[in-house]
């Protein structure tokens, strides 16, 4: 009884594929066809790669794009003149000028002991 069920259920099934397959377009039909045949020869159909060039077209430009911004800055426009009046100039600390001229402040960095006060 089993196989009596499945035996017309299989040939109802087959009944319907008969009737789509006539409402089908030649056009798709050798369409069809063809990619039957080429995949049974094992060639795989061709891709266009026009979309994944372009894409990668377009982000090489908008990275060369970012590139030529950063590589030249806008370059200043011109100085104002300005009217200058005679002012000496006056050193700005005594610190800077004692440090410059304290040769143990320089030997002191040379020694271990500044190490140490850097590691700390």
């Amino acid at each position: 009884m089993i196989n009596d069920e499945t035996t017309r259920f299989d040939d109802a099934l087959r009944g319907h594929h008969r009737a789509s397959l006539q409402q089908v377009s030649p056009r798709v039909l050798a369409q069809l066809a063809q990619r039957r045949h080429s995949a049974l020869r094992g060639s795989t159909p061709q891709r266009s790669h026009r979309l994944g060039f372009a894409a990668a077209g377009f982000a090489a430009l908008c990275a060369l794009a970012i590139g030529v911004q950063f590589r030249n800055p806008p370059s200043p426009g011109p100085m104002p003149v300005v009217a200058t009046a005679n002012v000496t100039a006056t050193p700005s600390s005594t610190d800077s000028t004692m440090l410059d001229q304290d040769p143990d402040f320089y030997a002191w960095l040379a020694s271990s002991d500044a190490m140490q006060v850097a590691m700390e």
